[in-house]
């Protein structure tokens, strides 16, 4: 099984389109299902001898001390997770001296995946689906 995707059509956006190349079809990744957070914790518990009340307890845990870890300014790593890291940027300025802290953006939350994660880029494929008229899209929670 691959990733599935759809073909969009969009407006080019490149600097210099061509006559007839005003629209592109684009490829766009179609989510087939959410894996929640109980289904998750509920297939460790059913693979390890921890209850799925256990592995959430863990879970939670490990979600509080990894925001006081990165609210010190810490890398967090999770193994073959990856990595968290807050990042900070600013606009420019002309010296050091008329910097002001105002120039700041909002930090930003940086994941970088474990080996195992970024390992599984160079494999999966993707796979074309034809969507059906009519069908609702699928439902992705935090996804605009």
């Amino acid at each position: 099984m691959g990733i599935k995707y759809h073909l969009v059509l969009r407006k080019n956006i490149s600097k210099k389109v061509e006559e007839g190349k005003e629209f592109l079809y684009y490829a766009q990744t179609r989510a087939t299902r959410t894996c929640t957070f109980d289904e998750l914790c509920d297939l460790i518990a059913e693979s390890s001898t921890a209850s799925s009340g256990d592995v959430k307890l863990v879970v939670d845990r490990m979600t509080k001390f990894m925001a006081k870890s990165l609210e010190r300014g810490e890398v967090v790593q999770l193994g073959e997770l990856g990595n968290f890291q807050y990042i900070l940027g600013s606009s420019g300025s002309t010296s050091e001296d008329v910097f002001q802290a105002s120039q700041l953006r909002r930090p930003r939350l940086c994941f970088r995946p474990g080996t195992l994660l970024r390992n599984l880029t160079l494999t999966v494929k993707g796979e074309h689906i034809l969507l059906e008229p009519g069908k609702p899209p699928v439902e992705r929670p935090g996804i605009l």
